[in-house]
C-alpha cells in the first residue's frame, strides 16, 4: 500500500506556473480564476507529492 501524506499549496507565493499540475495531475489542480494552483486530492500518494514538491520553483507546496 502507498504511503499517504497530506499536502497545501501556500497560494499568495504561487506564480502560476503548473509545474505540480504537470507532475501530479492527481492531486493538483489550477485555478483559472485566482490563476494558482489548488489542491485537489488529500491524502495523496507521498511519492508525487514529494515530487511535486522538488518540481515546484516558488517552494509552495507543503507536505503536512
Amino acid at each position: 500500500m502507498a504511503e499517504l501524506v497530506e499536502v497545501a499549496v501556500n497560494r499568495p507565493c504561487c506564480s502560476g506556473c503548473m509545474a505540480c499540475v504537470e507532475v501530479a495531475p492527481e492531486v493538483f489542480a489550477f485555478d483559472e480564476s485566482a490563476q494558482v494552483a489548488e489542491v485537489r486530492a488529500n491524502p495523496c500518494d507521498a511519492e508525487l507529492a514529494r515530487k511535486a514538491v522538488a518540481y515546484c520553483p516558488d517552494d509552495c507546496i507543503d507536505i503536512i
